[in-house]
């Protein structure tokens, strides 16, 4: 179960980052990185309103989040646009082609790299965030993480 967890978040985390997320505030919500039309992902800034919601982040806390999410920016807007070469590149593949396994292949061990760039990344997100909170904050969020781990294991026991 736990590797089928990880694969799946994996996964979600793929397609979170190849996501058509357009810059500007129209068509979708705004967040620190834009929102847009068809966006599947909504972006750290709607992250962080619903972490101050949640967790009642004081201002500093708050821009302390922030900071860490802005510094952040260039190395998750590098994954997503490979991501989304990756995907443009596999739509784009042709079966009848001599090199198509050996292409696929390629784009296969990107999406590896990729995977695993974005895990480490939101990882270290993750530990510098839970810096800047409380003990408290961070016990009600592995509540809440653990809360939404036993909903998406039932709707996965549902499909």
């Amino acid at each position: 179960m736990k590797i089928l967890t990880t694969v799946l978040l994996s996964l979600g985390l793929m397609a979170a980052l190849s996501s058509n997320v357009q810059a500007g505030p129209a068509g979708g919500p705004p967040g620190l990185f834009g929102g847009g039309p068809g966006a599947g992902f909504p972006g750290p800034g709607l992250m962080l309103e619903h972490m101050a919601d949640h967790l009642d982040l004081d201002d500093a806390q708050q821009e302390g989040v922030r900071n860490i999410l802005e510094a952040a920016r260039p190395e998750i807007e590098a994954i997503r646009d490979q991501a989304r070469a990756n995907r443009e590149a596999l739509e784009a593949l042709d079966t009848s082609d001599a090199a198509y396994s050996a292409e696929l292949n390629n784009i296969a061990i990107s999406n590896g790299q990729l995977a695993t760039e974005g895990t480490l990344l939101f990882s270290r997100i993750r530990t510098e965030v839970n810096a800047v909170l409380t003990d408290e904050q961070r016990e009600k969020l592995a509540r809440g993480k653990e809360r939404m781990r036993k909903a998406f294991g039932r709707r996965l026991q549902r499909s």
